[in-house]
């Protein structure tokens, strides 16, 4: 689920002071019970997150916040007649400040065990699959499936947890590269059949260079990979019944957008037009 980018420890730290004066993403602040009155009090949702494009970044010519998860909540944030306010933070410590309710929300992330004793979580809002990328121009594989995949060259990234999956096509021609971007640039040329990659790198890099002759076919196999439900994004909120009537509020959102066609429109904006990012989400059960 994208890259953690740097963040310069000064701006970190001007951050958390801010929010710590401020007491943003508590119910002191307004004097609220429920998260969901704080928000409607201060007219403020606060998303605890850190760099990860095109999840959420900051755009390198206005140095504003952007990308899909920041325009869902930006969004969603108008629905409850407030606007959406950043508080950039080291991923680590974005999640504790949520458990904290120092802040409102997280980036989306991934479901663990440990993260459901200190958070809620939303319905799901994204798949994460690995992906099958091709050459758009002249694809080696027409099928995204392991019988297409038999004995074709297939790109990875050396250590990557998509290199077993490759591994697991019979008689693949595994290339390992250092790099995703390196990886991209052989199924760009022509020197790989096929590229297994997260869904959103693929997207993204087509986004940022268009001269990449690379697109999705489809996901990774089920046969060679985790389960799609293991890697869904969920939003994160403090834990408890401070959050309860928020969270119903947010997950009708989501659903809504995902079936009304609001989050396409939003994930076209970043390369992300395969229908593969959204299967099944609108029908997908408000609980991991």
């Amino acid at each position: 689920m994208g890259h953690l980018s740097k963040i310069s420890m000064a701006a970190v730290m001007a951050v958390g002071v801010a929010a710590a004066a401020a007491g943003c993403g508590t119910s002191s602040a307004s004097g609220a019970s429920t998260l969901l009155q704080q928000v409607q009090a201060t007219h403020t949702l606060t998303i605890a997150e850190s760099s990860f494009a095109p999840q959420d970044f900051q755009n390198p010519a206005t140095k504003q916040w952007t990308g899909y998860d920041v325009n869902i909540l930006e969004g969603f944030a108008h629905s409850l007649g407030a606007h959406l306010k950043i508080d950039a933070l080291p991923f680590s410590s974005a999640i504790q400040a949520v458990a904290d309710q120092q802040a409102d929300v997280t980036i989306d992330i991934y479901y663990t065990k440990s993260r459901a004793k200190v958070l809620s979580f939303s319905r799901p809002m994204l798949n994460y699959n690995d992906a099958v990328a091709v050459n758009s121009q002249n694809p080696g594989v027409h099928q995204d499936t392991v019988s297409a995949l038999k004995g074709q060259k297939i790109a990875v990234v050396t250590g990557s947890a998509e290199v077993p999956e490759a591994q697991a096509v019979p008689n693949a021609d595994v290339k390992e590269y250092g790099s995703v971007a390196e990886s991209f640039l052989a199924l760009s040329a022509g020197r790989v059949a096929a590229d297994f990659q997260p869904d959103t790198d693929i997207a993204w890099a087509k986004e940022k260079d268009p001269s990449l002759h690379i697109k999705i076919l489809g996901p990774v196999p089920r046969s060679i990979a985790p389960p799609i439900q293991s890697l869904r994004g969920y939003f994160g909120v403090p834990k408890g019944s401070y959050s309860q009537t928020f969270l119903a509020k947010l997950n009708a959102y989501l659903k809504k957008i995902a079936e009304n066609g609001t989050e396409q429109k939003i994930l076209d904006k970043y390369g992300m037009t395969s229908p593969v990012f959204l299967k099944g989400i609108s029908s997908a059960p408000n609980t991991p």
